[in-house]
């Protein structure tokens, strides 16, 4: 969510690297147990999507994309105003649960489990490395937004144009690459220059991330399932 802006906090903001350690300790906390609440929420809407409002959501697919895109520039804008940012926060990992749900039914459990397990592991060492290398990964920021761009744009052609399987599974193994990248900038960033008042637009990136890697793996394991 601070993609390029890593130095610039809002007026009055005070950065979590720079108080104290009881502090930091406290915002980390809010930002992970947020975090958490938000992956509970996601499987909720998943299974929802998946079962008993699978006939709503699978015929409306882009209508529910698009409404994720909109809940987040609506968890953007809330992320200051208390109880309106977490309606806002819930909101949208519920809806993009909803709208997994469809995925997730055609993938089958197996590879749903096989995906969800490959991003935990990975959002975790990835995690713990930042923490413990203590590196600042926000040079990262220009070749993130390029390869972000990159893989929209390279999705978008292939969807309407090339539809091609095996154009798919390399932005895929791409997505999968851009995303760990994200891991690591966004944890970093959330470290250094997040403001300590901003722990849902960190749960909101995190969260992204780790949506995004999943979808990935998910693409991945079920083309190679096909085959």
């Amino acid at each position: 969510m601070r993609l390029g802006t890593t130095n610039t906090l809002s007026h009055g903001a005070t950065a979590a690297s720079s108080v104290s350690t009881k502090e930091r300790i406290l915002f980390i906390k809010k930002v992970y147990s947020l975090l958490a609440l938000s992956m509970l929420t996601a499987a909720v809407g998943a299974y929802s999507g998946a079962g008993p409002l699978y006939m709503l959501v699978a015929p409306n697919m882009m209508l529910f994309f698009i409404l994720q895109i909109g809940l987040i520039f609506f968890a953007s804008y809330a992320a200051r105003k208390p109880g309106l940012n977490m309606i806002a926060l819930f909101s949208f990992t519920t809806v993009s649960g909803l709208t997994l749900g469809p995925l997730l039914m055609r993938v089958g459990p197996t590879i749903a489990a096989e995906a969800f397990a490959l991003t935990a592991i990975t959002f975790v060492c990835l995690s713990l490395y930042v923490v413990y290398s203590k590196k600042d990964f926000s040079f990262m920021s220009g070749f993130l937004m390029t390869g972000l761009i990159v893989i929209v744009v390279g999705g978008l052609v292939n969807m309407f144009f090339i539809q091609s399987g095996l154009m798919h599974f390399v932005m895929s193994g791409a997505s999968v690459l851009l995303f760990s990248g994200f891991i690591l900038y966004d944890t970093s960033n959330i470290l250094r220059y997040y403001g300590t008042d901003e722990h849902v637009s960190a749960t909101l990136a995190l969260y992204l991330d780790i949506l995004n890697l999943f979808i990935a793996l998910l693409s991945i394991l079920g083309i190679m399932s096909d085959d």
